[in-house]
């Protein structure tokens, strides 16, 4: 080995040893790392020139490139190690819109996803822990287990060891209900905590507490039954649903119509229908211009 492979090789060890102690807590941002690492390829330029002049027999035009790239082979793999180490140790389970999923996880539980929602958890789930994240909605039917099995969705969670209930977790729309068993709900963030049983629905809102209120419809939840239940319900919260269920634009004349609230239960087999009673119950009509459907 020569003089320039050994100096090589201590730079390399070195570079490798800093890197291990690197503790990334968020994933840096791209632009600022690159313009560092600019900033130090031109710092080791400007070095190895002075070494260039003060030590002329032992310097080599190899060395420079060859240190430039390990700086940049190591700082790249430092920034881009926790988000390739979280998408190769996660599954990720997403439902378009127009579409439903149901899941057979490893320990036996099944979980049905409704349309444009997201589930993800880390490897080992079923062995050493029973964790998963939700963003959207899901029908949980828990297989029992010395293992908590947990949900966590926005800024809360549910634990439960064997039971089947619903989280519903959309932008303005939080709520836990159980049709089996026994949950216990928790907000993450004031810690506070309740416990539902068979039966029984809680919603989740900012700076309220808890309330415990009977789920008083047949067939609940309705998605899984492709039914609208509707109970005080706004028409933009339906007309969510409306589109996530068959991928359509619902749009309002104005925004007085969009907080008209509607009770019923509605069929929600096909899209036409579904408009056709939701007009009669809201005592309004619809026209369909461009590619946007208009309550006015």
């Amino acid at each position: 080995m020569n003089k320039f492979e050994t100096h090589l090789d201590r730079e390399m060890k070195h570079i490798w040893e800093e890197s291990a102690k690197v503790r990334l807590l968020k994933t840096p941002d791209k632009r600022e790392a690159w313009m560092r690492l600019e900033q130090l390829m031109d710092i080791e330029e400007s070095r190895t020139e002075a070494q260039h002049q003060s030590e002329p027999v032992f310097s080599t035009p190899l060395f420079k490139p060859k240190l430039s790239w390990a700086f940049a082979a190591i700082f790249t793999f430092a920034i881009l190690s926790p988000t390739l180490y979280k998408s190769i140790t996660t599954t990720t389970v997403v439902v378009d819109r127009a579409e439903i999923k149901t899941l057979i996880l490893e320990d036996g539980s099944i979980i049905k996803l409704n349309s444009d929602s997201k589930i993800y958890y880390r490897d080992g789930f079923g062995s050493d822990h029973r964790k998963i994240v939700l963003e959207g909605e899901a029908y949980f039917d828990v297989v029992k287990n010395s293992t908590p099995f947990i949900v966590q969705f926005a800024d809360a969670s549910v634990e439960v060891l064997g039971t089947e209930f619903n989280i519903r977790s959309r932008k303005n729309v939080q709520d836990v209900s159980v049709l089996e068993g026994r949950v216990k709900v928790t907000d993450n963030d004031s810690e506070k905590k309740i416990v539902l049983t068979a039966g029984q629905l809680t919603k989740l809102y900012t700076n309220r507490p808890f309330k415990i209120q009977p789920i008083e419809f047949k067939n609940y939840p309705g998605w899984i039954y492709n039914k609208l239940i509707l109970d005080q319900t706004k028409l933009k919260t339906v007309c969510n649903e409306i589109e996530r269920k068959f991928n359509v634009k619902i749009d309002f004349a104005s925004e007085e119509i969009a907080n008209i609230s509607v009770t019923g239960v509605i069929e929600a087999e096909e899209f036409q229908p579904v408009m056709e009673t939701l007009a009669t119950l809201a005592q309004r009509s619809f026209k369909f211009e461009k590619d946007t459907y208009i309550i006015y």
